[in-house]
């Protein structure tokens, strides 16, 4: 028999033997470099996957050689066989770059360290290049009142159906940047009611504002069905400078109820002042969209004052008449253009009396167009069996 010399044996016992990566870490290989060569960025998931020598077009390769034989690229390292297999000393390239990087005239250009480091760099640049949520998280505030004693709440399912178009998805429930959820307390005709809304919203929006001063809230995204003195009040209490959404209540019960409908004609919107013979430091505001505003329900304190309308242009209001996103876009241009010409047509005006008759999401534009502090305080009426009474006032 034949006696092994120790040489002989330590030769045979430290070369390390080619394993099989498997089919999980391969996966991950792909992933990692999105499909393309780590070295050139040849795309390889194209329709073409083979060359004519019916060479797959993407291969895995090793950095440190998978076996250790002479004839090993890069073969000598201390890794073993199963640390060669690893998914970090793996890369994914093309039919030629994976020929080239083992080819003995280039052995010494393609270095361990340069090879690692060129995986390293295509793996965090495919990282950051798809970082592109399709729905983007948003902070939902829910808002919610008895309606001529009916209770309007808001669905979830709902409003989950309502951000997936606009490319929304909800945070999840009610916490510090999550879902911000309020039921308002009593009704309109309660004489208390107007002063509780007043608390609660207070209370909520701070929670709001002090998620969007922590950094913990990037967009709002607002469902709200309540009384319109109410829902200004709301607006005029949400920070405007903060990327804030919001959504109308369909007359439907189905889970797009609170979808805003596809795009169709963009309505247009008068806005007439009319002047009053003596100067007032005080003028209403009449808003019609939803329905027309009847002269005989105003206060008759307000009849003699100046007067600013905004109507829908060649149509008379109705309920559908904000229907898209476009639309309450329109009539936010058109609200503003109102307030820009009552600051410059009657510069004394303190007060503005407001009687509206719009759908949810145009009353919160109301408050939050409203420059806090540089144009007038703005009493909102709520429309009672009587006529309007004063309801809220908004100061800040």
């Amino acid at each position: 028999m034949k006696t092994e010399t120790l040489s002989e044996v330590a030769t045979r016992d430290t070369e390390v033997q080619r394993k099989d990566v498997p089919d999980s870490t391969r996966i991950r290989v792909w992933a990692k470099a999105a499909g393309r060569c780590v070295l050139c960025a040849t795309y390889l998931l194209d329709e073409a996957d083979s060359f004519w020598h019916a060479i797959p077009v993407g291969q895995i390769a090793h950095i440190v050689g998978a076996g250790s034989g002479k004839n090993a690229p890069r073969g000598e390292s201390d890794l073993d066989a199963n640390e060669r297999s690893f998914e970090e000393n793996l890369l994914l390239l093309c039919y030629r770059c994976h020929k080239r990087i083992d080819d003995k005239v280039y052995r010494d250009k393609y270095t361990v360290e340069f090879l690692t480091q060129r995986k390293q760099l295509h793996e965090r640049r495919v990282r950051e290049v798809t970082d592109f949520a399709i729905l983007r998280p948003t902070s939902v505030v829910t808002v919610s009142a008895d309606i001529r004693g009916t209770a309007a709440p808001v669905s979830l399912s709902q409003v989950a159906e309502a951000l997936r178009p606009e490319g929304y998805t909800g945070m999840g429930d009610d916490t510090r940047n999550g879902a911000f959820t309020l039921h308002l307390p009593g009704n309109s005709n309660d004489g208390w009611a107007w002063d509780a809304h007043r608390t609660e919203l207070d209370r909520l929006t701070a929670r709001v504002a002090e998620a969007v001063t922590a950094g913990d809230i990037e967009t709002i995204s607002v469902f709200a069905l309540a009384p319109i003195p109410s829902l200004v009040y709301l607006g005029s209490k949400l920070d405007d400078k903060t990327e804030t959404r919001l959504f109308r209540r369909k007359r439907v019960d189905d889970v797009t109820a609170w979808a805003w409908d596809d795009e169709t004609q963009t309505p247009k919107f008068d806005v007439a002042l009319i002047s009053s013979p003596t100067l007032a430091n005080e003028a209403t505001v009449i808003v019609e969209l939803t329905s027309p505003v009847k002269e005989s329900r105003l206060p008759s304190g307000l009849t003699s004052l100046p007067r600013v309308i905004i109507s829908p242009t060649g149509q008379v209001p109705h309920p559908e008449l904000i229907t898209t996103r476009a639309a309450l876009d329109e009539f936010g241009r058109a609200w503003r253009e109102a307030l820009a010409r009552i600051e410059n047509d009657l510069p004394d005006v303190r007060t503005l009396h407001l009687i509206a008759s719009v759908p949810a999401p145009a009353a919160i534009a109301m408050g939050r167009y409203r420059m806090r502090t540089a144009q007038p305080t703005m009493v909102v009426y709520q429309l009672t069996d009587e006529g309007y009474e004063a309801a809220m006032e908004v100061t800040e």
